[in-house]
């Protein structure tokens, strides 16, 4: 009996998957122009599936693609990062409240000793994973099954705005505290704090933003 293979990706699907974590992990910054050539060379594969793969990107946002065919980096602006901010607290303080008692479900340790290393706050790419992975914790709190497929809509941007962020001077640090302050609270099950410290935080996040999205 034969084993069953799985299916491989077609090199278009490879350059997707390159270019998109290129761009969420800052690796290709907000606003960079993608030269064709140079990412062909870098990524080992023809120009087709890349542009292929930059098409795709743009639906979903990630990249710009101008009349002339040129392509960047998307670069969100000051009244869009507002908008996805806004958004995302909505949905992240929802999220809280509705947990009820699965609030106690809440990985506090894990988490918090994951905000202590001090390997985060020298390396923004661990950082943004870690980050990621605790307010998608936060949603998973929720008894709202079709919260987080509604939060999908808003990943990439999330991500790409978080990575703007976490780049300013002293930020990694900062919002490790901040992290801490919410898992100090909902480790308490005192929602209020809770929804208090994650204002807070986007607060604090949207302040960060302000110079780099203008």
């Amino acid at each position: 009996m034969k084993t069953q293979r799985k299916p491989r990706l077609n090199l278009g699907q490879i350059a997707y998957n390159e270019i998109k974590e290129m761009i969420l992990t800052g690796e290709l910054e907000p606003g960079e122009r993608i030269i064709l050539d140079t990412l062909s060379r870098e990524l080992n594969l023809s120009v087709t599936p890349i542009r292929d793969a930059l098409n795709k990107l743009e639906q979903e946002d990630l990249v710009v693609i101008t009349p002339r065919t040129s392509h960047s980096v998307v670069k969100i602006k000051e009244k869009d990062a507002t908008d996805i901010i806004e958004l995302r607290l909505t949905l992240e303080m929802y999220a809280l409240q509705s947990a009820g008692k699965r609030i106690s479900e809440f990985p506090v340790q894990k988490f918090r000793s994951l905000f202590s290393r001090s390997s985060l706050y020298s390396d923004y790419k661990k950082f943004i994973i870690a980050d990621t992975e605790f307010h998608a914790a936060i949603l998973a709190v929720s008894t709202n099954q079709r919260l987080p497929k509604l939060y999908s809509y808003l990943q990439n941007l999330i991500q790409v705005l978080s990575v703007q962020a976490i780049k300013a001077d002293g930020r990694i640090l900062k919002a490790s505290q901040e992290h801490q302050s919410i898992l100090d609270a909902i480790e308490q099950e005192n929602l209020d704090l809770t929804l208090v410290e994650l204002k807070n935080h986007f607060k604090q996040m949207r302040s960060a933003l302000l110079h780099v999205t203008k």
